[in-house]
């Protein structure tokens, strides 16, 4: 079984409701380097990252060559995800899934309308900045993307198409990695945990078991076939799972190494991931009082859609689309007038039609007269 290493110690949490930004002040590792930075021009190309520094407010004090001091610039992680290689892609063949440990997702940076949200490349200005917001469903084990039989029993897809398919369920880097040691099944049902059974009561939109608490151990109840298998697993994954998606286009060039990326004024507190790249937390105005300032706060709501859909699944408010904002043309005069109503005959033929249209004055010749 798989162990979890302590990976170092967090240093005091700093918060402040009074104007300063909310972030976590600590350091940690990712990728063998550094998550926190004083230098801008150490960052890394192709990554995303958050500038937040309470003793300034203008970011460009801080993106002098030889800055030294405490850390203003942090890493957004990528997280184990299910979707590598197709980062900024739009198809959803397979839901779209993050797992952060418990132990790293103190790592993921926030950010607020007081720090900023940096990208930085060697190579090219993105035509487009890709925003994809993923719901956060708390602590459990590695374990996502669970769907009901007929009966309600959860299970997910093991090697029903692919041989590899649970990889698009379960977090290969964490315990859970133990059930997929099974010679090839279609379907693994989860049963049990700790003595709860696993029901719709019990499993978040995103196909994780609910009501775990961080990082504490239960037995879980599996089938492969009707023949059950147990393990012991650790509720020390943070999962989330694909919300909605956004293309922006905003950026602002900052005389350095890095752009600064508009955060819309229409995001709702959440996670998004940024780039392909990297997830932060955004935390909106109205939620900043409330916010708790630590990795994980059950009071935010952080999975409130922005996109709003009719009961057809049609998308009737998409800000990044200006659909439903009202700063689009009516549909209705953007439209092919047509024929008005009155022209309308219902059953006509295209030559009574033309006759029709003869004798409403297009044409004014006068008709032959038989008798002449």
């Amino acid at each position: 079984m798989k162990k979890w290493a302590v990976a170092g110690f967090l240093l005091p949490l700093c918060l402040s409701l009074s104007g300063c930004s909310i972030f976590e002040t600590f350091e940690g590792q990712q990728d063998g380097k550094p998550n926190a930075s004083a230098n801008v021009y150490e960052l890394s190309s192709g990554k995303a990252y958050v500038w937040n520094d309470p003793k300034e407010t203008d970011i460009r004090n801080d993106l002098g060559q030889d800055r030294t001091g405490e850390p203003v610039f942090f890493t957004c992680p990528v997280g184990d995800i299910n979707f590598k290689g197709d980062e900024l892609s739009d198809i959803d063949q397979y839901p779209r899934s993050i797992w952060i440990s418990s132990e790293k997702d103190e790592e993921i940076p926030t950010v607020t309308s007081k720090n900023s949200l940096l990208y930085i490349s060697d190579t090219k200005v993105p035509e487009e900045i890709v925003f994809e917001r993923f719901a956060d469903y708390g602590y459990s084990i590695g374990i996502s993307n669970m769907e009901p039989d007929g009966g309600g029993h959860y299970y997910i897809t093991y090697a029903e198409t692919n041989e590899d398919d649970y990889k698009y369920s379960v977090d290969m880097k964490s315990e859970a990695a133990q059930v997929t040691q099974f010679d090839t099944i279609d379907r693994l049902f989860l049963d049990k945990v700790g003595g709860m059974e696993v029901n719709e009561e019990t499993v978040s939109a995103g196909g994780t078991v609910l009501g775990l608490t961080k990082d504490e151990s239960y037995i879980c109840e599996f089938y492969t076939g009707t023949f059950y298998q147990d393990f012991k697993l650790t509720a020390d994954i943070r999962s989330f799972g694909k919300l909605e998606r956004f293309v922006c286009y905003d950026y602002e060039f900052l005389h350095a190494n890095c752009i600064r990326i508009q955060i819309p004024e229409w995001f709702k507190s959440g996670y998004y991931f940024v780039q392909g790249v990297g997830l932060f937390r955004y935390v909106a105005e109205k939620d900043l009082e409330a916010y708790n300032g630590l990795p994980y706060d059950p009071d935010i709501d952080w999975n409130d859609p922005i996109k709003q859909y009719d009961e057809y699944g049609v998308c009737i408010f998409d800000p990044s689309l200006n659909i439903g904002t009202g700063e689009t043309e009516d549909l209705e005069s953007m439209s092919d007038p047509g024929m008005e109503e009155s022209e309308i005959v219902i059953g006509a033929s295209a030559t009574e039609e033309q006759e029709r249209s003869g004798a409403d004055g297009s044409d004014e010749s006068d008709p032959v007269d038989g008798n002449q």
